[in-house]
């Protein structure tokens, strides 16, 4: 029903981290903070307002969250996913392997963020994310977001999932070459798809 007329595609999300989605706006948040020039290693300590609906998943029991004992278990944490955020720059497939994940620097950090329930929050209508570091020196900086990035609110562009596809091709093995060769495939299959697709066989 529809075929033709009605576009699945328009509703695609696309995930710009290597983690449950809830975890996405708080690394999105931990991103800005450091883009505006806060230094990871002047922090103290952060507190997060959450949905209560999603503590049980993302954030208890709190220690293990703080130190989960592998990549799989660091997907399901929200306190890995900022300190991943402020000390990486990003939550990619490699942010979550097992000799980051053990990072001492990595934990420690992720050991100072704690949450607070906030009985406002939209969920599940909308996954947010909100951030309140209080630094070593006692100054507080905050960010908060309202969506999850990469969906219908705030798509990704273009050159933000052409990146995440190099990125993806990168960890998987292709040198950039291949990637890029593979790219320009893609983005030829709506006008030549027959030679895309040997592109992409070749």
């Amino acid at each position: 029903d529809g075929a033709g007329r009605t576009w699945l595609c328009a509703d695609i999300a696309f995930k710009p981290y290597a983690c449950g989605t809830m975890a996405h706006p708080y690394i999105d948040c931990a991103r800005r903070l450091v883009s505006e020039g806060l230094d990871p290693d002047a922090v103290a300590s952060i507190e997060c307002k959450t949905a209560e609906g999603i503590v049980h998943r993302l954030w208890e029991p709190l220690e293990a969250k703080q130190s989960p004992p592998n990549g799989y278990a660091a997907k399901f944490s929200i306190p890995y996913a900022i300190a991943v955020g402020l000390l990486r720059g990003d939550a990619g497939l490699g942010d979550y392997e097992e000799a980051v994940v053990h990072d001492p620097a990595v934990r420690r950090l992720a050991g100072r963020v704690r949450y607070v329930i906030d009985p406002d929050n939209p969920y599940p209508r909308q996954f947010t994310g909100h951030l309140r570091v209080t630094l070593h020196n006692g100054d507080v900086c905050e960010a908060s977001q309202g969506h999850f990035r990469g969906g219908r609110d705030e798509p990704m562009s273009p050159a933000a999932l052409e990146s995440k596809f190099l990125a993806n091709c990168a960890y998987g093995g292709w040198d950039e070459p291949r990637a890029r060769r593979a790219l320009d495939a893609l983005r030829g299959l709506r006008a030549a798809p027959r030679v895309a697709l040997g592109a992409l066989r070749g």
